[in-house]
Parts: C-alpha cells; structure tokens; sequence
C-alpha cells in the first residue's frame, strides 16, 4: 500500500491480503458501484478478504513523512517476508499465498498465513497462524463489506437472515463459512475520506471472522461463490466442492472434489510427505497446482513466488530496540536488479513422463517416483504436462 499526503491515508490494510470480488448483474458493465463499493462510509479496517486489527481510524491514519533523500513525503512500508505471489494454470485456476508480517512502524507482532485458491468459480480462502499482541483492539479476517445503497438492497438486508453456514448478498455473491462469523448492519456507518480525512456516512453491511484481542494461531476458513444462487449454495453446503487437506504454518492445501485438482501453498519446505496422492515432496517453498485430466495425464504447475532481486536474509535496517526501521524502497541498492533464478525440485508420485523444456528437467523417474527440477523466476508460473 502507498501513501502520500492527501491520498489513501486510511488504505493501510491493502496489504493484508485484501480480496475484492467486482461484480455486476449480467449484462451490466462491472463498476466498483455494482460490486457494493463507494467511498461514503466504507470502514478501512475492513477491506474484504485482509486479516487486520480493528483499530480507531485515527490510529490507522498513515502517519507520512520523508524518510531519507532518496524519496519525497510518502510511506511505502514492505515485508522481510518474500513469499507473497500468485500461481495461473492454463489461466483458468490458480491461487495466492503470502506471509503476512505488518511493518514495525505500526505492529509488528502481527502476521498470518492467508491462502486463495481460485478453482471453476470458487475461492477457497484460508488463513492460519494469525497472532499479534493489540490487547486494545479485536484482529478480524473481512468475508465482505458492502455499500446497500438503493431501495432493493435495504429490502433485502432489512428481511435477511443468514442459514448458518450460507451467506448470499445482495449482488447474488455467495459464501459457504464452516467457522463462526459475525453480520454487522450498520445504517448508517461513519468514516473518513482517503484524501482529507472529512467525515463520511453510508449503509453498510459487513461478514467477519472475529479473531478476538492478542490472539494466538487464530485462523479461517470459507469459499466464494460468485454469480450464485440460493439453492445452489444449500447444494454446496451439504456437499462442499473442495476438501482442505492441510491448514498450518507450513501449508495450505485444498483439493477440489468437482475438477480432480490440488492447490498447494507452500509457505516452508515440508519435512514430511505431502498429503494427497500426486505431489509427494517439494525442496523449497513454492506454490503448486496438479490437475488431473485423466488416469494417464497430469497438468503440474510450479511457481517461487520470491522475485529474488537479492538473495539472503531480507536488508531491513533495525533501530536500537531491535524494530525495523523506515526507509524508501528507492534506496535500496538491489532495485534494478534483475529477478534471478531459484531451482525447485518436485517429487511426483509413481512414473511419468514429460517433454523437457528449458525450465523443467527430469532428475530421475521410476516406478515409484518421478522427480522435476524447475528453474523458476520472475514469480512466474511454469507449466508441464506429465503422461503415463
């Protein structure tokens, strides 16, 4: 998130792995408006799909300054944590995964694990290991904030209740959430505009996951489903379309029930057996994708989401109490480095074979196991196809 004076002072939470679903009815041009977002009311605290701590907006206010003579007056804080990036299989699926680590200038106890994993029209979102030390203040995960600005839309909230674990909005947004969450209905709600701070009102509606105060291996879980309806989500809910098969500080992992699909995020190299029964081992952190198209055809998909301009242990500075100190990304001396490359090796189940290609070389195959290495950079998204 960048900040300057008079613009986003209040948008610090982009970082935290926001999710905004942009929506209209068919037929109709996709606008923020027809996705439920204005400006009028909107709680930065609450942009959809960040895990943060809700605080006074006072205290969210970015507080902007020049920090050295590479830079003018604004604030561009960034993580020591490199794996944050996306993976795109055939652009049709694909998913995200960060570490989530907020900068000292603020609070830097608080961090997360947060997953997305895109599959035939479905987002599984999932997060663990959220913890931070704000006794003051609660630390949610936003399912969605909505602006219901017309006649129809108070309609619909004024009667809504939502069925346990169903959630449908008023843009036909559905969301299946196992774990406990809570509505708010706020006519109105008051905020502050982005660029002066002047008081905003708006009504508004809001789902979250209520992670409590200083918590401790907090986590969620829940799936969106865009462009639904009713009974499609009751349908859902009685038989969920995926299965999360790992759900920790190592890994997130989720299969899909409907398209025989994994979707790894691999936040640290596992020392064990990977569960599911294609991808057995990786030898680095990474995310990864397998698709099976048939008993003799997998499609496997490979990214390291570290852009690698440095390798190492990040450069942050730290002042005498051990926090990160402030400095402006344009003083760093990697900058214009070019993205270099990390070997991945992947350890598939059972023997296949694969036409080589620059970036993926067998390193051994047989009965039992067939073993790739990836050259990834660029944090992009390497694809094979493995036959029988």
């Amino acid at each position: 998130a960048e900040h300057y004076l008079g613009h986003n002072l209040y948008g610090r939470y982009l970082a935290h792995g926001s999710l905004q679903i942009l929506t209209a009815a068919p037929g109709q041009m996709v606008t923020p408006a027809t996705s439920g977002w204005q400006q009028e009311g909107f709680d930065w605290n609450r942009i959809p799909g960040v895990t943060s701590i809700h605080l006074p907006l006072e205290q969210l206010k970015a507080k902007v300054m020049n920090v050295d003579t590479f830079s003018g007056m604004e604030e561009m804080l960034y993580s020591d944590e490199a794996f944050a990036g996306g993976l795109s299989q055939k652009r049709e699926n694909g998913n995200f995964g960060m570490k989530l680590h907020e900068h000292d200038k603020y609070n830097g106890s608080h961090r997360a694990r947060k997953s997305f994993h895109f599959i035939d029209g479905m987002i599984v979102c999932l997060g663990s290991d959220i913890e931070n030390t704000n006794a003051a203040y609660p630390t949610e995960t936003t399912i969605f904030q909505l602006a219901v600005t017309d006649k129809a839309g108070h309609d619909y909230w004024n009667d809504y209740r939502g069925e346990g674990k169903i959630w449908i909005d008023h843009l036909n947004t559905g969301y299946y959430v196992p774990v406990s969450a809570r509505f708010e209905k706020n006519f109105p709600q008051y905020s502050r505009l982005q660029d002066t701070g002047k008081e905003t009102k708006g009504d508004w509606v809001s789902l979250v996951v209520d992670h409590g105060k200083a918590p401790k291996n907090g986590s969620y879980e829940y799936a969106v489903l865009p462009q639904t309806t009713e009974s499609a989500m009751k349908a859902f809910a009685k038989k969920p379309g995926y299965k999360v098969l790992k759900q920790d500080r190592n890994a997130h992992i989720v299969q899909s029930l409907t398209d025989n699909l994994y979707s790894y995020v691999l936040f640290e190299t596992p020392q064990t057996l990977l569960p599911g029964d294609l991808l057995q081992r990786v030898d680095t952190s990474c995310l990864v994708m397998i698709r099976k198209e048939s008993s003799d055809k997998l499609l496997l998909t490979v990214v390291q989401p570290d852009l690698a301009l440095y390798r190492g242990p990040s450069d942050e500075a730290f002042d005498e109490d051990g926090k990160r100190v402030e400095r402006s990304i344009y003083s760093r001396p990697w900058i214009n480095d070019e993205s270099k490359e990390i070997p991945v090796t992947v350890t598939v189940k059972g023997y296949w074979k694969i036409k080589e290609t620059p970036f993926c070389k067998v390193v051994s195959a047989d009965k039992k196991q067939t073993v790739l290495c990836f050259t990834c950079k660029d944090g992009a998204s390497f694809e094979v196809e493995l036959r029988r």
